[in-house]
């Protein structure tokens, strides 16, 4: 077993922990359109802000960050029925859940995958009337699973 398999070990175990029955697939995502209100920060650190603050807006109640913060994810956990949201945060090696942001049944979430060259939007409409916008980085690979468990909540 390499660094990442038990990178991703230990994350798998710290959401189980949150979560009362046993989960199929789990992702962490932050407000979309942060890779990119990242990249322009480095050009022009003010415009990075301005971006940053309206994708954290956009990413609704499923996101604690708010204005230009950019410290918290949100961690997803899908069961064979539920989808619950969880702020989490990293700092180094060390990962917390912070709480839990949300919890629905999966027949009351509609969600939109929009696939990018890094990243994928992912836009969860509920039938509370919610909209939120995350992203998952996906340059790396490792997210089939989880998108593949997303992509079955689409009704369109």
């Amino acid at each position: 077993m390499g660094p990442w398999d038990k990178q991703i070990e230990a994350q798998r175990q710290l959401i189980q922990s949150e979560v009362p029955e046993p989960i199929v697939a789990y992702s962490i995502l932050q407000p979309a359109g942060t890779r990119g209100a990242y990249g322009l920060k480095n050009l022009s650190p003010g415009i990075g802000m301005w971006k940053q603050h309206k994708a954290n807006n956009a990413a609704g109640d499923v996101s604690n960050r708010r204005g230009v913060k950019m410290n918290s994810q949100t961690w997803i956990a899908l069961t064979a029925d539920k989808l619950y949201a969880f702020e989490g945060k990293t700092s180094g090696y060390k990962l917390k859940i912070v709480g839990k942001l949300a919890e629905w049944r999966r027949d009351d979430v509609n969600v939109e995958l929009k696939r990018g060259r890094l990243s994928t939007k992912v836009i969860f409409d509920t039938a509370d009337g919610g909209h939120d916008e995350l992203e998952v980085t996906t340059a790396m690979g490792g997210q089939d699973e989880s998108l593949g468990e997303l992509a079955a909540m689409s009704r369109s």
